[in-house]
């Protein structure tokens, strides 16, 4: 049943990128997209897919809020590519990066936009810090509902055996940024591909050039993932694209300034 007690997001537009490898994945989406439609009204997704061929199908949900753009890229997953395109072509003053897989805690990403769009401290916020991956028959029962409600009973109290701690903090997954700030650091760096590295690297850049990106580090301040693959980051860390992702970010932090400035630069020549 469609609910009536919406959360307006006064016309945001969010930017997911996204690929159908697998039908954890596929599902997860779908949960997010049905989340979204179930607690939101006015805003606008950028849904970009990169694949050899597409695996969302628009006329599923008939959501006319979703703009479904396919990219074909059979490469590692090329998300900083994409997420440049989806701010290129968006027009709202706030923009949204939204993992395919994150649902966040609806109360802080209201504020988070409130914020950004009725007061001048921050341009960029991440407001949820902690990660809990949601994995067994309670991450199916939220695909199919879509409802915050099943998870929200786990922001302050003990984890179940199917919720556990992904990430204790994250500069990543879901983040508000003013699009204007976002394209004047040059966006995310495509040179970033497969897992992992460019939300460091954009993180990094962003406050050496200025950008007062602030997080939250209230408890319920907390991102539920809906599992995929495996309920570890571990073996992906060890991954040696991974590995070269993040020595590029970390390199980001180390140069001169000049370097930096030079880099946001040429970066931003592609939203032009």
């Amino acid at each position: 049943m469609k609910e009536t007690n919406l959360i307006s997001l006064r016309d945001l537009e969010i930017i997911i990128t996204y690929r159908g490898a697998s039908q954890e994945r596929r599902d997860n989406l779908r949960g997010v997209l049905r989340h979204l439609n179930r607690t939101y009204s006015d805003y606008q997704i950028w849904l970009i897919e990169a694949d050899a061929a597409p695996t969302f199908d628009w006329s599923e949900l008939g959501d006319p809020k979703i703009r479904h753009l396919f990219v074909h890229d059979t490469g590692p997953f090329p998300k900083a590519r994409l997420v440049n395109l989806g701010a290129l072509m968006a027009k709202s003053p706030i923009i949204c990066m939204h993992d395919a897989d994150m649902i966040a805690n609806p109360y802080y990403m209201k504020g988070a936009l409130d914020a950004l769009m009725d007061h001048n401290n921050s341009d960029a916020l991440c407001p949820f810090v902690r990660v809990l991956n949601v994995s067994g028959n309670r991450r199916q029962s939220f695909i199919e509902s879509g409802d915050f409600g099943e998870f929200a009973p786990f922001l302050e109290s003990d984890l179940p055996d199917d919720v556990n701690l992904l990430y204790a903090n994250t500069p990543g997954a879901i983040n508000l940024f003013k699009r204007v700030e976002f394209i004047r650091i040059g966006g995310l760096d495509p040179d970033f591909i497969g897992w992992g590295g460019e939300d460091d690297d954009v993180f990094l850049r962003a406050t050496r050039l200025g950008v007062r990106w602030h997080a939250l580090s209230d408890p319920k301040a907390t991102l539920f993932h809906l599992n995929h693959d495996s309920a570890s980051r571990l073996q992906i860390v060890d991954d040696e694209l991974s590995a070269r992702n993040r020595q590029m970010a970390f390199r980001t932090g180390e140069i001169s300034i000049e370097e930096v400035e030079a880099r946001a630069a040429e970066l931003a020549k592609y939203f032009r």
